[in-house]
């Protein structure tokens, strides 16, 4: 585990596409269950990345995605999770990122309640266990 991600505000997930091609994206991240953890919708491409090719790096960055010049690169494997550990990570990501969840998040969720859906939009996770 690493200090420099437990107090991250953004993280660069960088995942890999078929062809090798490394695509970037600051997320939201937690610490969680000797990993770090993030939740996504469930038909984002980082997820068919991270089903293709597990290999993926985290980086701190901005909140636009920045990566500051010599930033720690941190190499792990991702793994898309389960429905229940997806709320778990949702619910962790709830506390960390209080006011921004609810300014950003609550009200998608809202929306897909009024909707007829879960009430949860975009509910799932990936998990990154970093290498030794």
């Amino acid at each position: 585990m690493s200090q420099e991600l437990d107090r991250a505000r953004y993280v660069s997930f960088t995942s890999l596409k078929r062809d090798g091609t490394a695509v970037a994206l600051p997320v939201w991240v937690v610490a969680f269950e000797g990993g770090y953890a993030f939740t996504t919708d469930p038909d984002a491409f980082k997820v068919k990345r991270v089903k293709n090719n597990p290999k993926v790096t985290l980086r701190v960055c901005s909140m636009r995605g920045k990566v500051a010049p010599g930033t720690t690169e941190y190499q792990g494997t991702a793994e898309y999770v389960d429905a229940a550990t997806a709320d778990r990570v949702n619910r962790a990501i709830r506390r960390k990122y209080w006011f921004a969840y609810h300014v950003l998040i609550a009200p998608s969720n809202l929306w897909s309640r009024l909707r007829g859906g879960s009430g949860a939009a975009g509910h799932a996770a990936i998990k990154v266990t970093l290498s030794a």
